[in-house]
Parts: structure tokens; sequence; C-alpha cells
């Protein structure tokens, strides 16, 4: 029930069960069957149909209201019941994307345990998918991710720390590998790396985007086998002649036969955000957030 709630509340957010779909990146029928699902349980409706989308009934407005609430409950005593079984606030748990922490977080890092030199920093090297099931678990405290925070901003304080451009990631011996850079219309024809949704959650889209609008095509996709990193997944790309498109801060990587070229197309970047837990907001992650020059309420 309290999935159909979040559900609910992001449908009425977009006024539409097909803007709703796009944002959380799911089917418009999977959404249907929900909202149908909710209705049966509620014993009426709570959405109805207009000329541009939906809008509440006046069950559904009272509905809204009071789930709201609800949801802020939950959460709040779920997170408070977690912070106590793992014993206060000793632990502050971290999940990062590797290619960005040390560039991004780095600095915050050691201010961090300089102000708190008996905290303990747990560092969690993960997918974007790894990190929201762990932030919905909680079991990471903070996330530093790039994809997935459209399935996470309704439950999590969300704040964009930096925007990137793109690079590609060729095989060695490619014939654009020597550029100084690259733009996407020239990829035409070139086979890209599809990204699996459990591990990098709207990667396939974000690429499929580039390529339509500032390259004029839609790119032929390639499914890379099981991987373990993003080091491992570029190498696996390389011997499969095949390419990845990949934010810049991924530069510094040592990846054995791959050569990476920015991307000239200057609209082509990626948003690299702080997630974290709502209730949180207080001595470490305070702390953290100052030094990232982040906001927060």
């Amino acid at each position: 029930m309290l999935e159909k709630l979040r559900l609910f509340l992001v449908v009425l957010e977009e006024g539409s069960l097909r803007r709703a779909a796009d944002r959380l990146r799911i089917s418009q029928s999977s959404i249907t069957r929900r909202m149908q699902s909710l209705e049966r349980d509620l014993g009426g409706r709570v959405l109805e149909r207009i000329s541009t989308g939906v809008r509440p009934t006046n069950g559904g407005k009272a509905l809204a209201e009071k789930a709201k609430k609800l949801l802020a409950d939950y959460e709040s005593t779920m997170a408070e019941v977690r912070r106590l079984n793992r014993g206060g606030s000793e632990w502050f748990r971290i999940g990062y994307i590797a290619s960005a922490v040390q560039v991004y977080l780095g600095p915050a890092l050691a201010a961090l345990r300089r102000a708190y030199p008996k905290l303990k920093v747990k560092m969690l090297d993960q997918t974007p998918g790894e990190m929201i099931v762990a932030l919905r678990q909680g079991d990471i405290d903070l996330a530093l991710t790039s994809l997935g925070v459209e399935l996470l901003s309704r439950d999590f304080d969300t704040r964009k720390l930096a925007t990137v451009g793109s690079l590609v990631a060729f095989p060695v011996g490619h014939r654009f590998a020597t550029e100084r850079r690259v733009s996407l219309s020239q990829l035409r024809g070139e086979t890209f790396v599809r990204g699996s949704d459990d591990m990098v959650p709207g990667y396939t889209e974000r690429i499929i985007q580039f390529c339509r609008k500032y390259g004029g095509f839609r790119p032929r996709l390639a499914t890379i086998d099981k991987f373990n990193s993003l080091v491992e997944s570029l190498s696996l790309a390389a011997n499969e002649e095949a390419i990845s498109i990949q934010p810049a801060f991924i530069s510094h990587l040592n990846v054995p036969n791959v050569v990476m070229v920015p991307i000239a197309d200057a609209g082509a970047t990626w948003d690299l955000f702080v997630v974290w837990q709502r209730d949180t907001i207080a001595g470490p992650l305070r702390t953290l957030l100052s030094e990232l020059n982040l906001k927060f309420q």
C-alpha cells in the first residue's frame, strides 16, 4: 500500500500517468494497474481523467493530504529504528561512485574526520542501482550518484553537486581514438553499450537521448555480460569493439586497451547528486554538506 501511495503522489505532481511513467521510468500500463488497485482498496475513485491528463477527485484530495503525512511519519520512524539498531550515530555510511569520490568528496571527508575524530566512516563503492536499494533499506546515510535520482527525490533529500560533460571510451585501435574530441554526430553507426536498469537506472535512456538530440540518430545498443566494476565493463566493451558514453569525471581511470575522448557537444552533460536520509541532518552530515557548499534545511 505504501508504494501505491508514493506512486499516487507522483501522479498528482505530474498531472499525468504518462509523465509519471516517464519520471519513474516504468510503463504507463504498470502505473494504471497500480492506481486501479489502489482505488479497489479504497472502494472508490481517487483520479479522474481530464483533457490534459488526470486530477484528484474529492476523495483523492483527502488521500493526498493524509498520505503525505503518513509517508513522512513512516520514513521517519523506520529511520529512527535503524539508527538505534546500529548504535546511534557512531557510524556514517556513504555509498559512492568510485570514479567521482576522490575529486568531489576527498577534501570534505578530510574535514569531516577532523571535526569528528571518533566517527567511523564506512565507504561503499556501489552502482547507482545498489545505492537506491541501500538508501531505501537504511544501509547507507548518504549517496554520491549521477543516476537514479528521480527515483529517490520523493523520499530523500537531494542536492546537485556538479555538472560535467561527457566522454567516449573507445577501444585503443578505434579510428577516433587519437582525436582530441568528437561530436556525437560522428558516432552514427557505432555500437554503444547498454546499461542494466538494475545497476545503472536511466543510463540507456540517457545515451539514446544524447544520440538523438545531438547526433540525429538512434544508437545501436549492445549488452555487456555482467561485470563487477566500471573499469571491467569498459574493458569488456572494448573487447567487443563497442563504445561507451560516460561522465567526464571518469577520465582519470586507467583502463587497459581503452582511450577516453571528450565529447564536443556542450549539452551532453551529467549531473552529480548528493542524496541523504532526511532524518540525519545533524552533526556529521551537516558538516559534510557545509564542506561541499550545499544548502540544506
